[in-house]
């Protein structure tokens, strides 16, 4: 009887393990790779206005009314295995994380770049609204212009 309950608490704590390893995995490597930049970017100074957004989000192939999904470093890991295509947002997500990760990253290495960057990505579909998202993509388009163009 001694041994069955020994049993049963070890494929308990083994099973426990697993599942805090399955799922706080994951939140770990989110953590640990936003600490490979510095800091975080900035949200946009200016608003862009409803028109300006929905232009840029159907430019870029989205239907519909811009939506943000909320991000979580679980169903992103898990989801990196799969062909279904991320929701329409993590496009900008990934333009405003890829444009500061340039200048504020801290390791080198494309495995660091890459969850960093990622990790970023989910961050900011967390902290920023999808105005914010397709405001700050619209005035990093506006920069790049004026450089390309003075």
């Amino acid at each position: 009887m001694l041994k069955s309950t020994k049993l049963k608490a070890i494929v308990a704590g083994v099973l426990i393990t697993i599942i805090a390893l399955i799922y706080g995995g994951p939140w770990i490597l989110y953590f640990w790779g936003l600490e490979g930049m510095s800091g975080k970017p900035a949200i946009p100074k200016v608003v862009a206005n409803v028109q300006q957004q929905q232009a840029l989000w159907e430019k870029a192939g989205c239907e519909g009314t811009p939506t943000l999904v909320e991000l979580d470093p679980v169903s992103y890991f898990f989801s990196a295995g799969t062909l279904e295509a991320p929701p329409p947002a993590t496009i900008f997500a990934w333009r405003i994380a890829a444009a500061y990760q340039r200048e504020h990253q801290l390791r080198d290495g494309a495995s660091w770049q890459q969850l960093s960057g990622s990790a970023m990505v989910i961050w900011i579909t967390r902290h920023w609204t999808i105005e914010q998202i397709l405001s700050k993509t619209i005035e990093m388009d506006a920069k790049k212009k004026a450089i390309q163009h003075p």
